[in-house]
């Protein structure tokens, strides 16, 4: 399947006049995309857009082209969303997208040894670029689609996007099941390894004590800067809040990349918690908790981490994955700490872990009864599992092999 991958690099020193030209590029750019979106709702043809757009705001053909492929996306985006009442309108300097023909990179013996060629509204600006070695790399040896020129924090940044084909392990080939279930109180993640006989192989827990501290402090500081009228301080203590989360999910993502890569034909199995937050009514401190649960930010840094490695990845239904025995299948009585104890045989387990365990064996269930074919995420059926059905059968050796057969 292919895998798209994006790289992030820093324009570093470049000239007042360069930033200048790229500042309006940008901002000539931002209206050239609002103008074919209004002139597309109006059902005029691109033609007649296309010239008056390269008319009016005297951009190159190519940024002129990328502004057209944007609108399109942005005004089918809204006419296939039902809950976006706000027509798509951008404000500031927007993002420019830029592909071969309007930007290109080189090498340097100066003070900086990479340089990008970037297209603006003066010609050609070329301005150095800084950013991890390995993906510098990339840029001379392996084919990138197309860029992305963002402001941000008053400094420029380029996004290069590259597109890969990667073997994904189809189902009948899957050896090895990461079972993750993501929390917000106790672990950030919890991953149970099982073989397709349905044997736990390994466990690890992420807790989320640190995360939670840490956001309780960022909220404290804000509560006191607020008290003060100090806007610009609050706003910089969520982008440092946002930066630590980001940080801790990309380790938590990458260690279980890691640990799947040492086990052949993986397939890391998530639960699908769209639309979660729709019944949080709780009370004010677990409602802070619950909407700042960043569970789909880790899916989706485990996504494209697992499909640049070569790792399959599914999602199963939710609900009851921590009420279901691992055993007898009765049902679990939990406590509000982590412990969980059977109703029927006494049992006693670990909450998350023993999600992490119905998590997979779930997919077991899938998988015998041939639902969800996508390589990447299967179909949900109206006959979802629910809490006694995390698999059909107690045995889960016979299911794993009846799935693989």
């Amino acid at each position: 399947m292919k895998v798209v991958q994006t790289h992030k690099f820093k324009i570093v020193d470049a000239k007042p006049g360069k930033i200048q030209s790229m500042n309006l590029t940008m901002r000539r750019y931002t209206k050239c995309v609002n103008y074919y979106l209004y002139n597309i709702v109006r059902g005029r043809l691109m033609e007649d857009i296309y010239e008056e757009a390269k008319t009016l705001y005297k951009l190159p053909t190519g940024l002129v082209q990328t502004a057209r492929d944007v609108a399109n996306e942005q005004y089918r985006s809204y006419n296939n969303n039902d809950n976006n009442h706000t027509f798509p309108h951008f404000r500031g300097m927007t993002t420019v997208r830029l592909d071969k023909r309007t930007i290109n990179f080189f090498r340097h013996k100066g003070k900086y040894r990479t340089w990008a060629n970037i297209t603006t509204v003066d010609g050609k600006v070329k301005v150095p670029i800084h950013g991890n070695r390995v993906h510098i790399e990339k840029l001379f040896n392996d084919k990138y689609i197309s860029a992305q020129l963002k402001f941000k924090n008053d400094e420029y940044y380029l996004h290069v996007i590259f597109e890969y084909e990667k073997e994904i392990p189809a189902e009948k080939e899957f050896q090895h099941f990461i079972g993750v279930d993501r929390g917000s109180h106790n672990n950030v993640a919890t991953i149970v390894i099982m073989n397709r006989h349905g044997r736990v192989l390994k466990s690890k827990f992420y807790s989320a004590k640190p995360s939670l501290e840490k956001r309780r402090r960022f909220s404290k500081l804000r509560r006191n800067l607020g008290k003060k009228k100090l806007i610009k301080e609050i706003k910089k203590s969520k982008d440092r809040e946002t930066n630590y989360i980001n940080d801790q999910l990309h380790k938590i993502s990458a260690d279980i990349i890691n640990i799947a890569n040492k086990y052949e034909n993986s397939v890391i199995v998530l639960e699908k918690l769209d639309n979660i937050r729709d019944n949080m009514k709780w009370s004010k401190k677990n409602n802070r908790k619950g909407h700042s649960w960043a569970f789909k930010k880790l899916e989706i840094m485990l996504t494209y981490k697992a499909h640049g490695n070569g790792i399959a990845i599914r999602r199963v239904y939710p609900r009851g994955t921590s009420s279901t025995c691992k055993d007898c299948f009765g049902s679990i009585r939990r406590s509000p700490s982590i412990r969980a104890v059977c109703k029927n045989c006494k049992k006693v387990y670990n909450a998350d872990w023993l999600g992490a365990v119905n998590i997979v064996r779930r997919l077991f269930y899938y998988m015998y009864n041939n639902l969800g074919d996508s390589e990447s995420r299967p179909k949900h059926y109206n006959n979802e599992p629910m809490v006694g059905d995390t698999a059909p059968d107690s045995n889960s050796c016979l299911v794993a092999q009846l799935a693989m057969s």
